[in-house]
């Protein structure tokens, strides 16, 4: 777990570095450029091999939606900043791919930096970076594959409002998949807790019940981690802090923050069951030790008395009467075993058994 920490943290700049200073991650992707450049009635899908090619692709009256997948390249992320105008503290904080979620407006682009859930069984989120111009949107992932299938869909089949509204309307899709992204990623987390819930019923195996609510309360923790920052910048959107997405575009970004919200109360729940089931299981845990060592002291103090009596009559003194009596050894047993008997009464009587 430290190990990873050290890994994810290991490409930060250096103390005291310039502002703007960028600095890639060593296992970084190398970046695939793709280009959708659509209007009402156009739909063109290119894919620019240079920043040059990707400028090119801005015309009038039509949106371009640049998507770059992996930021191995700084000199080629340098190009499309500077041709597209992006401030050079937006590009750092697309290369640190650890910024908290947040949105930002700069005077040529909104800037809005937030965590995708990716599919798959384990628990994958990237960082995701907007950048939001007058007639462009620019999105930067940390390596290829997403869960915008459905809006390029969207903006192939030529319904709704996509394809004849404004960039921002189509980063408000853009966010819109992203939220909805987490709700089966929680599902999956609400499944792993009930086996986990089923796991500690059904008394199995102390490790694998641990390592079952250990691991789930893990991702819990990373997709809190993920979604509360996601709050803040929906209700920034909602306000109209960013003046590039039109009051139109503001009234669906509620809709994201209700959904946002949703998952938070979800979140919420699972992480409160997360730590009632782990309650749940150290007692039941403490509970079995208990009867157990309940039992071992019933016996130990049954033994005791018992213990004392062989103890006496195993000393060899030629003048104790018992020894040369006929009945003695019957008798001995009789009161071992009649000790014994009254003992497990009494503690019957008890509650104790």
């Amino acid at each position: 777990m430290r190990g990873g920490v050290r890994s994810r943290l290991s490409h930060r700049l250096p103390a005291g570095a310039s502002p703007g200073t960028l600095c890639s991650n060593p296992n970084a992707q190398q970046p695939v450029m793709k280009a959708v450049v659509y209007s009402d009635s156009v739909l063109q899908e290119h894919a620019p091999k240079t920043a040059a090619e990707a400028v090119a692709l801005r015309a009038k009256g039509q949106t371009l939606w640049l998507d770059i997948a992996g930021l191995a390249d700084l000199t080629l992320l340098r190009e499309i900043g500077e041709r597209f105008g992006l401030h050079r503290l937006v590009l750092e904080d697309i290369t640190n791919s650890q910024q908290r979620a947040k949105a930002e407006d700069f005077s040529s682009c909104a800037f809005v930096v937030l965590r995708m859930a990716n599919p798959g069984d384990q628990l994958d989120t990237e960082q995701l970076s907007f950048c939001l111009g007058n007639d462009f949107l620019i999105t930067f992932q940390e390596r290829s594959g997403d869960c915008f299938s459905f809006v390029r869909q969207r903006l192939a089949d030529a319904k709704g409002k996509l394809r004849t509204s404004g960039p921002d309307y189509l980063a408000y899709a853009l966010l819109d998949a992203i939220v909805d992204a987490y709700f089966p990623v929680l599902e999956q987390m609400g499944e792993h807790l009930n086996v986990a819930e089923d796991s500690v019923l059904a008394s199995q195996k102390n490790v694998e019940v641990i390592g079952q609510l250990h691991e789930v309360r893990r991702d819990l923790l990373v997709l809190r981690r993920a979604m509360w920052p996601l709050r803040e910048v929906t209700q920034q959107l909602t306000r109209g802090d960013l003046p590039r997405f039109q009051p139109e575009t503001r009234v669906y970004l509620r809709d994201v923050q209700d959904h946002v919200v949703q998952l938070i109360d979800l979140l919420e729940n699972y992480r409160e069951l997360g730590a009632s089931l782990m309650d749940v299981h150290l007692a039941l845990v403490s509970y079995r030790i208990n009867e157990v060592m309940k039992v071992l002291t019933i016996i130990a103090t049954i033994f005791i008395p018992l213990t004392f009596l062989v103890g006496v009559y195993g000393m060899n003194f030629k003048g104790m009467p018992e020894l040369e009596w006929a009945y003695g050894y019957p008798l001995c047993w009789g009161v071992i075993v009649g000790v014994a008997l009254c003992m497990l009464i009494w503690f019957r009587r008890r509650g104790w058994l």
